[in-house]
Order: structure tokens, then C-alpha cells, then sequence
């Protein structure tokens, strides 16, 4: 799938997670607003009355837990996903829900090659590879990193720390000019180059790539 103006971005569904309401609970009023009960099914229903089957949808990271995978049937479109943090144990069965899925940095630019090898010459061997996940292109007169993870942005414990601090540096080394991610929920990073398409900051719903930067520009 290729990354278009017209393809969709979503991040954070957690689907099947019951307990996301406790720490996000916009999910539900949003819901309970529209008259839906569980704020799943409106997940749903606002994804394919956007998507068509033929749209693609371009996912940053954390799909389903426990039960969710009765919703991923459901849903239009040629799905992509950023592997987060929360989809590793899942890729499976995420692949068999037709999910095409991307687990490491792409890079879709010039000079890829020479970024590579700066970041190998500063971090040698990465550890735990498997959740330095993004994809950087040229699109829209931006230079966007796409990303589970925001850059610049974490607590000082953070456990994925490491990971990134090679992912800000893929962003910095490429002169990126945004970043956007998921993973931070309803909370965002005041970092104006961070775009956060969470559910919770697209009212439970897909958004086109066209509309996120033309919202963004709206905002400078």
C-alpha cells in the first residue's frame, strides 16, 4: 500500500480492551452521546463510513487486546500498521486479519543510505529492534515521520527509552518537519511538529492524511 493524501490514519483502537475507558473516558462520551453503548462498535462504524474497501488505512500501532479480533473482521480497506507496542505478540494473527505490517524504520527519502549509517555509527547494535517502527516520507510539502511513538517526548522511566532515542534521531537526522503518532491518547506532547491521531483526538474516528495536514496548517 502506498501512502497517499487520501489514505486514512488511525491510531490506538485497543480494541476489545474494556479497560481503556477508565483512563480515557472520552471513548465513552463520545459514545454514549451518539447512542452507542460500547464505543467499539462506533469504532467501527465510523471506519467504514469512511473506508471503502479500496481505501487505504494506514493504522499507528496498538489494534486489539484480549477479544478484539471479532471487530478487526469487520473492517474496510487495505489496512497498514506500524507495529506499537502492544501489537508484538499479535502479528500473527494481525497478518491472517490482513494487516500488511511494517517493523522497522522505512525510509522513503533521499540519502537514505547515509541517515542508515549515521544511526549505526552512533548506537552500534539497537536492542529490542523489534519496537523501532516507522516510516519516513516525502508528501504534501512535508517531510513526515509516521510513528507509534511520538518523538521528544516521554517520562523519564520510560521502558522503550532507548528505542527511542533512535527513533528522535531518525526524525532529526532525516530534518523531518512532523511527526505524526499515536500512543499518547487524549495527552498531548506541546511539541508543534507532533501531530497525535489517537481516537481520542479524531472523535473515534479515521481522518484523512489531506485533512491532518490541512487542519495542522490551520492551527500555525
Amino acid at each position: 500500500m502506498n501512502i497517499t493524501l487520501d489514505t486514512y490514519i488511525i491510531s490506538d483502537t485497543h480494541f476489545g480492551q474494556d479497560s481503556i475507558t477508565k483512563k480515557e473516558r472520552m471513548r465513552n462520551l463520545i459514545a454514549n452521546n451518539l447512542g452507542y453503548k460500547n464505543h467499539f462498535d462506533l469504532i467501527v462504524d465510523n471506519w467504514n463510513k469512511e473506508v471503502s474497501q479500496k481505501d487505504g488505512i494506514l493504522h499507528l500501532g496498538d489494534v486489539y487486546f484480549k477479544d478484539g479480533l471479532s471487530y478487526l473482521k469487520k473492517l474496510n480497506g487495505k489496512k497498514m500498521l506500524i507495529i506499537g507496542n502492544n501489537d508484538i505478540n499479535k502479528l500473527d494473527k494481525l497478518e491472517k486479519m490482513n494487516f500488511e505490517m511494517k517493523n522497522k524504520v522505512i525510509l522513503k527519502i533521499p540519502q537514505k543510505e547515509k541517515i542508515r549509517e549515521k544511526i549505526k555509527q552512533k548506537y552500534g547494535k539497537i536492542q529490542e529492534k523489534i519496537y523501532l517502527n516507522g516510516i519516513i516520507i516525502d508528501i504534501g510539502g512535508e517531510r513526515i515521520l509516521f510513528s507509534h511513538f511520538p518523538v521528544f517526548n516521554r517520562k523519564p522511566n520510560d521502558k522503550f527509552c532507548a528505542i527511542r532515542d533512535v527513533l528522535d534521531d531518525y526524525f532529526r537526522f532525516s530534518d523531518c518537519s512532523l511527526n505524526i503518532h499515536g500512543h499518547t491518547h487524549s495527552k498531548e506532547t506541546n511539541n508543534p511538529f507532533c501531530i497525535n491521531v489517537s481516537v481520542e483526538q479524531t472523535m473515534l474516528s479515521p481522518i484523512k492524511l489531506k485533512k491532518i495536514l490541512k487542519n495542522y496548517r490551520r492551527s500555525l
